[in-house]
């Protein structure tokens, strides 16, 4: 099974706005990525974030094959703005990107932009735009009215050949998210539950559900050569504090189907008996500290390449990190090491162009 790696864009704030500037930490992430051999980086999308299409330049200026997956709300940017985007794109630097399609986690934000629409009929929305992104990329003409969207004889022009190697990747959990993703997605993304609530709970009725394409999951990894290491680690990157635990409380009511889920999960992890925590390489502790959306992998190189492993073998090929501070990079390479030693592949230099 073949395994891609991506990392993630730093914040563009912080708490002392950080020493260096925002540029040169995207150029320093970048380039470590490609140099050890990644597939790409997720660039996300959000109002305190910077514009991601702009971010995407720079990361085609700096690295030579790295793809940028860039999240795109239906409600920023027209099919046809996103497609032409992703032309100029592929015009200055003779390479894809991935579209990672959203549909708003956030209801503050939601409201903010006056995108009230309910949480259905935004996938209902990014189903249509999925669709329409597709056609355009493949240099189908379109003439067809939607309900969200119109197009008279249109057509992507220029169009480069290589718009034909970009994937669309659908993030979500919930009924709605899952039937979208069916339809229009080349990937599939979850936050997952553990491995065999991940496998009954959610990769089962996928697959009973007809859908036949990638998988992918959004997930940290903090790992050591010494497992109580990698605990103190987390622990101290991550305090759990009262205003995490009010943010988790809150999302067990989120109509967003992942934070829902992953909050609910988060409170049973911490009512369980104190003589368990620490035990299971699955953690949720950065995720009630309100500082990370996705679940962590905690461990020594050895339990956290198993229990990774045990998702690759499940079928999972995209593996989008939550983020890695620099002392994660090499305990991250270690685990990658093994998997790969147990028959997975994750990415090697030179090994995108032959998978595209």
């Amino acid at each position: 099974m073949f395994m891609h790696i991506y990392s993630v864009t730093p914040p563009s704030t912080g708490p002392e706005d950080m020493a260096e500037s925002y540029r040169a930490r995207v150029t320093a992430t970048a380039e470590s990525c490609e140099s050890a051999g990644w597939h790409g980086i997720l660039v996300p999308h959000n109002l305190h974030e910077v514009d991601p299409w702009l971010i995407a330049g720079h990361l085609g200026s700096v690295t030579s094959d790295l793809v940028p997956l860039i999240a795109v709300q239906p409600a920023s940017m027209a099919p046809h703005t996103a497609a032409a985007m992703a032309a100029a794109y592929a015009t200055l630097y003779g390479r894809p990107l991935y579209f990672n399609l959203v549909a708003g986690a956030r209801d503050d934000e939601l409201r903010r932009t006056g995108d009230l629409l309910s949480h259905d009929q935004r996938y209902a929305r990014m189903r249509e735009y999925g669709r329409t992104l597709r056609a355009l990329l493949r240099g189908e003409l379109l003439d067809e009215e939607g309900e969200w969207y119109a197009y008279r004889q249109f057509r992507l022009e220029p169009r480069p050949e290589v718009l034909s190697d970009c994937k669309i990747f659908v993030a979500g959990s919930s009924a709605a998210g899952l039937s979208v993703a069916k339809d229009i997605a080349d990937v599939v993304v979850t936050h997952p539950a553990p491995v065999d609530a991940w496998l009954d709970d959610f990769l089962t009725p996928l697959r009973a559900g007809g859908y036949r394409g990638d998988l992918g999951i959004r997930i940290g990894i903090i790992a050591r050569s010494d497992s109580t290491a990698a605990w103190d680690a987390a622990r101290e990157r991550f305090p759990e504090s009262w205003r995490g635990r009010q943010e988790t409380l809150l999302k067990t009511v989120s109509q967003n189907s992942w934070a829902r889920q992953l909050a609910v999960r988060a409170v049973a992890e911490e009512e369980a008996p104190a003589d368990t925590a620490g035990t299971d390489v699955y953690w949720l502790g950065a995720f009630r500290s309100g500082q990370a959306s996705a679940p962590f992998l905690v461990g020594s190189h050895e339990e956290v390449a198993d229990r990774l492993a045990a998702y690759v073998e499940a079928g999972v090929g995209h593996v989008l990190l939550n983020g890695e501070a620099a002392d994660d990079r090499g305990g991250i390479e270690e685990v990658l090491r093994l998997v790969r030693r147990q028959g997975c592949a994750p990415d090697r230099p030179g090994s995108r162009a032959a998978a595209r």
